[in-house]
């Protein structure tokens, strides 16, 4: 398990560019550790969204299960990896599996999509699956990676939220968004350990906006015209 902290700074888009000078000027001399990209997300959830409603909660140990591929096609499910994401108050850890597949998801289904899914996953991945009902939402946004000289510390800019409503679709929806208020999300990694730690306050202390819990896929699951908030 490669458990880490992980800090999550909720901003407005209209921020990016005080952002952008923080991170350029910051004696942590934080430097681009990845090309920007576009991530895609698949989020999975039981019928009664048992993931959703824990994070809602604010329970201390929380999973999400998503597929999640990188590139401007949101259509097309290639390269793609299974992660069960778990969370204990500010640590998170994930397992994963890797899917060797192709998916073109205006071609088929989600009854088939998720049959070839399962095939394309090993035993353990499909008991994930098992748990939970079907896919409940779609989400797209570009991430910009930065690191510290030393790779400890990573930081994570995401604009451009965007997200598509699953649960009463038959075929994938990827033609209406739900409404959603715009954000953009700072996320802070770093090691399990007490230097971590230390350099983690100085580093938010300074940061143009405050810490807050942030859930992409709660943020999307909210923006649905017939969400009704927790469920019995």
């Amino acid at each position: 398990m490669n458990a880490r902290y992980e800090f999550k700074v909720p901003c407005d888009p209209a921020q990016l560019s005080e952002i952008a000078a923080w991170v350029r000027l910051h004696p942590m001399h934080w430097r681009v550790s990845y090309p920007p990209r576009q991530v895609n997300n698949v989020y999975f959830d039981s019928p009664d969204l048992q993931d959703l409603n824990a994070n809602l909660s604010g329970v201390g140990r929380r999973e999400k299960l998503r597929l999640r591929w990188y590139g401007p096609d949101v259509t097309r499910i290639f390269g793609a990896q299974l992660e069960l994401k778990c969370k204990d108050g500010l640590v998170g850890w994930k397992e994963q599996a890797f899917f060797d597949g192709d998916l073109d998801m205006t071609r088929s289904l989600w009854p088939a999509l998720l049959s070839a899914l399962r095939a394309g996953l090993d035993g353990r991945a499909r008991l994930w699956l098992d748990r939970r009902a079907g896919p409940v939402l779609i989400n797209t946004y570009q991430r910009a990676y930065y690191e510290t000289p030393d790779g400890l510390l990573r930081l994570t800019l995401d604009t451009q939220l965007c997200a598509y409503e699953q649960r009463f679709s038959l075929l994938p929806n990827l033609s209406r968004p739900v409404l959603q208020s715009e954000q953009m999300v700072m996320e802070l990694k770093a090691p399990v350990d007490d230097a971590a730690t230390q350099r983690l306050s100085q580093i938010l202390v300074s940061f143009p906006a405050r810490v807050d819990r942030f859930s992409k896929y709660l943020h999307g699951v909210l923006g649905s015209v017939d969400f009704e908030g927790l469920l019995a």
